[in-house]
Formats: structure tokens, C-alpha cells, sequence
């Protein structure tokens, strides 16, 4: 009998329940608030006890169309007296999953909202269109496995599931809706058999007669047009009103593949003249086909679903919702490995941060790693040094899940260096090769030498990524080494890609040690179980490609502390940025939901990269450019984070530019004022702004600013009489935080800045973050109570009331010496180390007034200007 809590923890618990937040968020917003921080680390150790680091997800944030037919139809799974699909389902998930309640409760309610936006399966008619966004590897299953048996409950009869486009992934959804639905309730489904010619399944009024009011069919189909077309066939060969009473769900897991028509020259619009590809033709003809068909398509990577014509009813954009779904706290994606840049929306000052899980392979490297072209068949991989320490710390990894009591589970490691597949075969046997004269190392005279390369490696490894934050028991070299031959003795190389006999399986009841190399059969959906180790240097251009080939995304319950992932620095910029769109298009959706405007009158936007596409371009063939202006609707902000740190004359000409520019200003007769800590120049012309603009370099590689774009933007403001004047703040710190000198700018002693960079890149210096969010209201004249604790949104309202046509301009002097911060939360970082000081801007721009050139550049459909704004994008070979 466990002892009673503490009333205080107890308390604290029941807090962290009704929130349902990131714990990180949760722990944070009750520090601030008095909450003592033993008691609140015990309620946290509890609830993570509780909730057993289950998925959960809370009800989605929608993008909703506003109809009134059928909308109220659907009074939830709860009210439904006679269900049975969904009741049975939610017991095998809590007493044979062992998830905990919490965890599906999120689930049940994140699903009735979605059953809730299709049309009522007695309609005469049904059109759903509908879309769901999760995370890779997020518990997008699991969602529409919720979805599909409160339909079941709620009338709907017949359930096709398109899993697909490859034979792994189909079996893998198979078998788990067999598992989870089928076999909870057998006497009531007909799970169909995936016969590809259709000739097992017999006459197709049998099954749909039988899907009444008991019955229900089940089919999950592989999504390719040749199936889909037998598939399509076999149910126009049924009876007519049999069809026409029958309710449809049709589920499109990975619906950004295959599904989308890339049959090139649409422009008008017009895919029935210029034609369709196969798949996508098949699919809408099967929609045409049945009377009542819902359609709800399921993806982590939407960007060619929101980029559909929305003008083509018969097609598949999601004309009735988009849905969302949130961000589950232990789930490893983009932001929590790769971190982010922050939004203007973000109310911290605080990094975005990632795990410090990626290792990075050296650019000297990749010509070892994969072809240089694509036909280059006498290509011979060698076992870098990168990879070499990618293998040894999978073995070590996987010794130290034995030694935590987990050898029962699967361990995996992926190698992904490129899609040709006549490199497969030669890297696996290189990489066994490797293992069997690493093995027989381990029983040599220079084992010793060995071990000691491998504890050192261990050690580093474990002081990078601390296992107690995880709330895993960190485990010490001497602790795995008893289990470390075995492990390299048992396992296993497998290719698997198209042409392979033997695929990567877990199939068998023992666990598995496994290295699996190939390409793209190892991406899209399927589950690499007990992934450690990544080795990934397979290059990719487009958003939607790359995130999908991130098999490291999602859950690692039991071994958090433990993933790596080694790949080029360009790939980690890569994610970091991906992470960044992906959040931003989020929120966008989100922000639109809560203003109710439609998808017929929104067309979600996607940032668009300098060094990446967005997805193929014949899938964005009615996408049509948005610039975002500088100030946009609400005012924003911009800053400089890219530095040239290594070039002492870049630093030193942008010194001497900003002493200039401030001595200018002086010689005019500006006075400065001194205003906690800072320097402000009230009232400065444009024409001195874009003077000094002209003479500051921006780093080449920076995406939102450069001196032309800012020039422009600040000219085309002044035509509509805004922008004419500035104030300029050289920014300070008071009191004691005056640690690393001063500068001399313009004939004033300013106190040098700290600002370290993060590790990575190495050629130049990114330090993340440069302004802080009081620097927005820095220049406002009124008192500290009002701004010193002012969100951004607030300190925009102020400038809003009290200069609303004025721009800022901050200088920022950084030491050439700064240190890293050094605090838990924020990412790793290591001295600046620059060979000069810096010189660092931020400014901070009102609304925009009337049109104006933009910084950042984004792609969208928007249906009211689809006719008139659309651009010619590079066509590719489809493939």
C-alpha cells in the first residue's frame, strides 16, 4: 500500500494535470509563481510516474470551415450508449499497452473533436475534406485509430486506409489495425486480405450489404494507382444504391505521397485536359465514385497538401478543416533536437535550444561516404572516422540499455549516406567487416588501448547529455563493458532497399540488434524500433524530404538520454531551420482558428529558404508568392546573429562604420541621454539610418537582412510618411553586469556586451540570439514600472500609442571575449572568440504602412489570387 502525498504535492500534481503542458513550461510558469522547488520536483517525479511518459495529445488547435450542415451531429464517443469499437479499443490501450489514462484521454479527445468535423453518415451526401498535421513519428496512428473506431460507433461502414506507397509500411499498418481494432471486436469487422488482383475478395455487394449495422469492413490498401484502380473497379462492380448507402472513411496516412497530382502544366487549372498522375487520378475518381466519402489525410510534412488548388472540389486540398496536432512533451522533433530560431511572437529572451545529440561529420569526409555522382558504380564506402565512433557508441549505447535491465528490447542503428542502392550492399559489408576485427580487437593484445579509446568516448558522451534530466540513472564505462563483446557478437547488418531479399524485421520474438543500411525504404512512416544511433549524410533539397528521412524523430521512452545522430554541419543548419518553418506554419494555423477564418479563405503560409526547397516543384504548381514586410500588420523586429568573427578586418570596418555614424550624429547637435544603462539619440533622419546602413556589412549568409532590402524598405515607408526619423540606442548594462570593458564610439565610452556563439557552424559565428525582449520598449519614455516586465506584444502597443511612425535602431558592442552563459536551459555555446569586437544591429520596425518590400519571403494559395498571381516554377522528372 503506497503512503498517502503530501496535500502541498498533491496539490501541485493536480495542477499539472489540468494544465497537460511541456513540463519544462509547467516547472517554469510555478517557480515563478512561489511554488517551492523541492515540492514541485516531487509532484513532477510523480506525475511522470503517472502519466509513464505516454504519449498524450491535448484537443488539437483547427483551422475550420464554418458549415452548418451537420456540424452539431456528433455528441462525442461518451454519449454514444451502445459503442463498442471505441470502448474496446481504449481498454487494450490501458490495460495491455499499459498507457496511462491521462495519456488516453488527450488521445479521445483530440479524436472527437476531429469525428466531430465530418458530415453525419446518415447525410445524403458526403464531401469531408479534412487534413491532420502531426510530428514525424508523433502518434498519427494512434489518432486515426481513434478516429476510425468512434466513426465505426457513430454509423460509418466501410473504412479504407491508404498506407502508403511502400510493402513494409503497409504491413506495419496492417498488422497494427488487425491488432487494435479487428481483434478487439472480430465478430463485427472484416479485415480484407491484401490481394492485389482483387480476385479473393469475391462480389462487393456481399461486404457492403454486410457493412450495416452491425458489420463494418476494414481494407488498408498500398497507395499506388495500379492498386487503387482494381481497388476502384471491385466497387463500381457493387450495386449502385448499395453505394449510396453506404458511409465511407477513407484515411490517407502520408497523404504529402503519391496522393498530390504532379502531372505538369496545370496552370489552367484544368487537370481533367492536362491530365492527372496515376495515383492522384485514381484516388479522386474513387472519391467521385462513392456517394458518401470522407476524406481526411494525414501527414507531418503538409506543405504540398496546403499548396493544392483549392478551386477543384473533386481534389484533395482540405476545404473543411486542417487540424493540428499538438506537440506531444516527450516527443524528440526538430525544435527539441535540432532548436530553432525565435519568433517574433516568442515572449524570451531564451535560446530555443537542442539536445546536444548531434555530432557533426566532417565536410573532408563525405567523398569517402557516398558517390560523388549519381551513376557511380565503382563507388567504394570506407569506415571514416566519424563512422568508426558512430558504431562504437551504438554498441556501447545498446550494452548500457542491458545494463539498465532493457535487454529485451530492440536496438537499431540507421546508415543513410545516399539512394543508390549498389552502395547498400558494398557499405554493409564494410560495416561488417568493421565489426568482426572491432570484436576481434576486443579479445587482443591492444584491448587494453581499445577500452581506453572507448571509455574516454563514453565519458565524453555521458557529460554532454545529462541522463538524469531524462530521469535515467547515467550508467559508468565499467557498468556496460561486461555486456559490450556480446553485443557486438550479436549483431546483426541488414540491407534494405528495393532490392534487398532480407529487411530490417522485428519480427521475431527475441530482440534484435540491428544496423540497417539503405534509403528510402527506411523513410515515410515506418518505425525503426530502438533507434540509438543515426548516421546521416544522405543530401536532400526539399523540406518535405528531409524531415521525412529523420527517422530520429519520436519517442525514446527508457533510453531519452541515449539517441545520437551524426551528420554535416550544413544538414544540422538544415533541421534547425526546418524547425523553425514548421513552428511558424503552426502557429499560423493556429492563429487563424481562433479568428474562425476557413481554409477556403486562408491558404497557410510557408517560409521559404535560401538553401532549400520547400517540396518538389511540380507539387507546387499553384503556389504563389507572399512577401512579409519588415513591419507587416503588427510591427517586428529584426536582428543581426551572423558574424564573421575570424576576419579581424570585417569586425574592425564595421567599427569603424558605427563610430562614424554615431560621431555624425553628434556633430549635428543630437544630445545623448542616458536611460538605464543605454545610450539614446532621439529624433535621427532617415537618410543618416540608410547612410550607415550602406556602410555596415551584414553577414552574406543572413536570411532577413541586408543593406539593399533594408534601404529599400525604409525609402518606400518614407513615401507614405512613415520611417522619416529614428531613434538610435547604443545598448548598455548597468550597474555590475559591466564586465568587459568599453568601447569608444563616436567620443563615448560604451560598456561592452557579452554574446557567445553556438558550436556550430565553425566557418563563421551564429550566436542565436541577439536582443532582449525589453530592448523593443527601450526608447519609450515612460516609467520602468510599465515596460520592465512588458511582453512584446505589450511594448509593440506602447510604441503603437506613442510613436507610431518611428523606427529603432540598436547597436549592440560585444566583446571579442565573451563568454558562454553557462545556465542549464540554454543551448551549449563556447566563447566568441572573434578577432575584434562586434558590432551587432537590431531594429525594431512600427505596422507597415500600405504595400512595402519584405524580408522574408513565403509561398501560399490563396485563392483569390490564384488567377492572377501565379509564377513559373523549374519543372523535375517525376519520380
Amino acid at each position: 500500500m503506497t503512503e498517502p502525498r503530501d496535500p502541498i504535492v498533491q496539490g501541485i500534481l493536480d495542477i499539472l494535470i489540468r494544465l497537460r503542458q511541456p513540463l519544462d513550461e509547467m516547472r517554469t510558469s510555478l517557480l515563478a509563481g512561489g511554488v517551492p522547488d523541492v515540492l514541485l520536483d516531487r509532484a513532477i517525479e510523480e506525475y511522470r510516474r503517472l502519466t509513464g511518459n505516454r504519449r498524450w495529445m491535448t484537443p488539437p488547435p483547427m483551422l475550420v470551415e464554418n458549415r452548418s450542415n451537420g456540424r452539431n451531429w456528433y455528441p462525442g464517443a461518451d454519449q454514444i450508449g451502445d459503442a463498442r469499437f471505441w470502448p474496446m479499443l481504449r481498454a487494450y490501450l490501458l490495460e495491455e499497452k499499459g498507457w496511462s489514462t491521462l495519456a488516453v484521454d488527450s488521445v479521445h479527445q483530440a479524436s472527437d473533436k476531429i469525428v466531430a468535423w465530418l458530415e453525419a453518415p446518415s447525410a445524403a451526401n458526403i464531401r469531408t475534406r479534412g487534413l491532420v498535421i502531426g510530428y514525424i513519428q508523433s502518434g498519427k496512428t494512434a489518432n486515426f485509430t481513434a478516429v476510425m473506431a468512434k466513426a465505426a460507433d457513430a454509423g460509418y461502414r466501410f473504412f479504407i486506409v491508404l498506407s502508403g506507397t511502400k510493402t513494409n509500411l503497409r504491413k506495419q499498418t496492417y498488422d497494427r489495425l488487425d491488432i487494435e481494432l479487428v481483434q478487439r471486436n472480430s465478430t463485427y469487422w472484416f479485415n480484407l486480405l491484401n490481394d492485389r488482383n482483387f480476385n479473393a475478395l469475391g462480389n462487393a455487394d456481399y461486404f457492403l450489404s454486410s457493412a450495416g449495422e452491425e458489420q463494418r469492413v476494414l481494407h488498408v490498401v498500398k497507395k499506388h494507382g495500379v492498386v487503387l484502380e482494381k481497388l476502384l473497379n471491385w466497387l463500381r462492380s457493387a450495386s449502385p444504391e448499395l453505394l449510396r448507402q453506404t458511409p465511407f472513411l477513407i484515411i490517407d496516412d502520408e497523404a504529402d505521397e503519391a496522393s498530390i497530382n504532379t502531372a505538369r502544366n496545370q496552370a489552367k487549372a484544368d487537370p481533367e485536359r492536362y491530365g492527372r498522375t496515376a495515383t492522384n487520378r485514381r484516388l479522386v475518381e474513387l472519391l467521385r465514385a462513392l456517394p458518401k466519402a470522407a476524406y481526411i489525410g494525414y501527414t507531418a510534412t503538409p506543405f504540398a497538401n496546403i499548396l493544392i488548388d483549392p478551386r477543384l472540389e473533386d481534389d484533395l486540398y482540405p476545404q473543411d478543416f486542417i487540424v493540428t496536432l499538438p506537440k506531444p512533451p516527450d516527443h524528440f522533433g526538430p525544435e527539441r533536437i535540432f532548436g530553432r530560431e525565435r519568433l517574433v511572437d516568442d515572449n524570451t529572451d531564451e535560446e530555443f535550444a537542442g539536445i546536444d545529440m548531434v555530432r557533426i561529420v566532417s565536410d573532408s569526409e563525405i567523398a569517402q561516404l557516398r558517390p560523388p555522382t549519381p551513376n557511380s558504380g565503382s563507388f567504394v564506402p570506407v569506415i571514416t572516422t566519424s563512422l568508426q565512433s558512430a558504431l562504437h557508441y551504438f554498441w556501447m549505447a545498446t550494452a548500457t540499455r542491458i545494463a539498465r535491465g532493457q535487454g529485451n528490447k530492440h536496438s537499431t542503428m540507421l546508415v543513410h549516406t545516399t539512394q543508390q542502392v549498389d552502395v547498400h550492399a558494398a557499405f554493409t559489408s564494410r560495416i561488417r567487416q568493421y565489426r568482426q576485427a572491432f570484436q576481434s580487437q576486443l579479445n587482443g593484445s591492444d584491448r587494453e588501448v581499445l577500452l581506453s579509446d572507448l571509455r574516454q568516448q563514453w565519458e565524453t558522451e555521458q557529460g554532454r547529455v545529462d541522463a538524469t534530466e531524462f530521469s535515467q540513472k547515467p550508467v559508468a564505462f565499467a557498468e556496460l563493458l561486461p555486456y559490450l563483446e556480446d553485443v557486438v557478437a550479436h549483431t546483426r547488418e541488414v540491407t534494405d532497399n528495393s532490392r534487398s531479399q532480407e529487411r530490417l524485421s522485428y519480427d521475431e520474438g527475441s530482440p534484435r540488434i540491428q544496423i540497417a543500411v539503405g534509403g528510402n525504404t527506411l523513410s515515410r512512416g515506418l518505425t525503426l524500433e530502438g533507434l540509438l544511433v543515426s548516421f546521416f549524410v544522405r543530401a536532400a533539397g526539399a523540406y518535405d524530404t528531409l524531415l521525412q528521412m529523420g527517422r530520429w524523430f519520436g519517442y525514446r521512452r527508457e533510453y531519452a538520454d541515449l539517441p545520437r545522430i551524426w551528420m554535416t554541419g550544413d544538414l544540422y543548419n538544415n533541421f534547425r531551420e526546418l524547425a523553425t518553418v514548421e513552428e511558424e506554419l503552426r502557429r499560423d494555423i493556429e492563429r487563424y482558428a481562433r479568428e474562425f477564418v476557413t481554409p477556403h479563405q486562408f491558404g497557410p503560409r510557408i517560409r521559404v529558404s535560401q538553401s532549400l526547397s520547400i517540396t518538389a516543384p511540380l507539387k507546387m504548381q499553384h503556389a504563389v508568392r507572399a512577401q512579409v514586410s519588415y513591419g507587416g500588420d503588427a510591427g517586428g523586429e529584426s536582428q543581426t546573429v551572423l558574424f564573421e568573427h575570424r576576419d579581424r578586418e570585417w569586425l574592425e570596418r564595421n567599427i569603424a562604420a558605427t563610430d562614424q555614424f554615431i560621431q555624425s550624429l553628434l556633430n549635428q547637435g543630437l544630445q545623448p541621454e542616458q536611460s538605464r544603462g543605454h545610450v539614446i539619440l532621439r529624433d535621427v533622419a532617415a537618410l543618416d539610418v540608410i547612410s550607415f546602413i550602406e556602410c555596415y556589412q551584414f553577414h552574406s549568409s543572413s536570411r532577413a537582412l541586408s543593406s539593399n532590402l533594408l534601404k529599400l524598405y525604409i525609402r518606400d515607408q518614407n513615401t507614405s510618411n512613415a520611417l522619416h526619423t529614428w531613434n538610435v540606442i547604443v545598448r548598455g548594462v548597468r550597474g555590475d553586469r559591466l564586465q568587459r570593458g568599453e568601447i569608444t564610439l563616436g567620443g563615448l565610452q560604451v560598456p561592452l556586451l557579452e554574446r557567445s556563439r553556438r558550436t556550430t557552424p565553425n566557418e563563421y559565428a551564429h550566436i542565436g540570439v541577439l536582443m532582449s525582449r525589453g530592448d523593443i520598449g527601450a526608447d519609450l519614455q515612460r516609467l520602468d514600472a510599465e515596460t520592465k516586465n512588458a511582453s512584446s506584444q505589450s511594448l509593440r502597443e506602447m510604441r503603437q500609442q506613442d510613436i507610431p511612425s518611428k523606427g529603432l535602431l540598436l547597436i549592440y558592442p560585444i566583446s571579442k571575449d565573451s563568454q558562454p552563459a553557462g545556465t542549464k536551459k540554454r543551448e551549449e555555446k563556447v566563447a566568441l572568440d572573434a578577432m575584434a569586437h562586434v558590432i551587432g544591429l537590431g531594429f525594431v520596425f512600427p505596422p507597415a504602412v500600405g504595400e512595402s518590400f519584405g524580408a522574408q519571403t513565403y509561398v501560399t494559395v490563396d485563392p483569390s489570387k490564384l488567377d492572377r498571381d501565379e509564377f513559373e516554377l523549374d519543372e523535375e522528372e517525376e519520380v
